[in-house]
């Protein structure tokens, strides 16, 4: 009976290649293979266990093939100039199974040179699928009002902020709620919060094909026009007339307007001009006696 081989008897062997395939196809994770000009020359078993895809079905292909309609262009532009490049990367990239199904991958790619040559890349993909999900979710609690399901204070400013830094001309309107407290007070926080959804759900109406609604405090909310037109009507409380009413009550609210660029040409400055015109308009609204 021959003697198993010693550690460094082994160590000093090179691995045979049948027996490096039968590793790599071991892996737990996707690998591929392609030549420097970017065909696939090998897949392990769990890529295609994965993908769906065979060796025999991509052998000569290039990855293209496992993108699809809402793969984002940018990634795709950013693979293709690193592997131009003949450079490492690494990236999170929607690609498709077979059977269509999207799946999340973080992909790496590694260039593997031969005397100095480029030889080959070498993509390892990892799924995820579940990370990305669970990363949208956070972004969207991030970014929107738990109560109204409208963007809140933070992509209001997002939003706003993007649109000044683009040039865009755009309307804000700012829309605050009368005697909103009292509503509170006097039936209760669950009425108000009602109160609140079902003024979110008539200005997510109003504003629809043309603007954005967003919850920006208790009671206050902002709307944005790109494109410099303002809401339907006369653009103040005609956004609230026979929406809302508490116990048969009609609740009524005060709105302020501002311009980009004409009126206003950073962010701040259209803010405290939409928030003056909004004072102003319910400071009136409190003297005439309305409610």
């Amino acid at each position: 009976m021959s003697e198993p081989a010693t550690p460094d008897e082994v160590a000093g062997r090179p691995l045979e290649t049948s027996l490096m395939w039968q590793v790599l196809d071991t892996a737990n994770v996707s690998l591929l293979v392609t030549d420097a000009r970017r065909s696939i020359v090998y897949i392990n078993e769990t890529f295609s266990q994965v993908t769906g895809y065979t060796l025999e079905e991509v052998r000569g292909r290039t990855c293209a093939f496992l993108q699809g309609v809402e793969t984002d262009p940018a990634d795709i532009a950013f693979m293709r100039a690193a592997l131009d490049r003949g450079e490492a990367f690494e990236r999170v990239v929607l690609n498709y199974r077979k059977d269509g199904e999207p799946l999340w991958y973080r992909l790496r790619v590694q260039p593997m040179f031969v005397d100095g040559t480029l030889q080959y890349f070498v993509g390892v993909q990892e799924d995820y699928s579940e990370a990305h999900a669970a990363q949208r979710e956070l972004e969207r609690l991030a970014y929107h009002d738990s109560l109204t399901g409208l963007g809140n204070r933070r992509a209001f400013d997002l939003q706003m902020n993007r649109l000044v830094s683009e040039g865009q001309s755009f309307v804000l309107l700012v829309l605050d709620l009368n005697n909103f407290k009292q509503v509170n007070d006097q039936y209760g926080h669950p009425a108000g919060d009602a109160l609140l959804q079902r003024v979110a759900a008539g200005l997510v109406q109003a504003t629809q094909g043309e603007g954005t609604a967003f919850r920006i405090g208790g009671d206050e909310f902002g709307l944005l026009f790109p494109g410099g037109n303002g809401p339907r009507g006369d653009g103040k409380t005609d956004l609230l007339d026979d929406l809302v009413n508490v116990n048969g009550e009609r609740i009524r609210g005060a709105t302020g307007a501002a311009c980009f660029p004409e009126e206003a040409g950073d962010v701040e400055a259209l803010l405290r001009l939409a928030d003056r015109r909004l004072y102003a308009e319910k400071a009136l609204t409190d003297r005439s006696g309305r409610t």
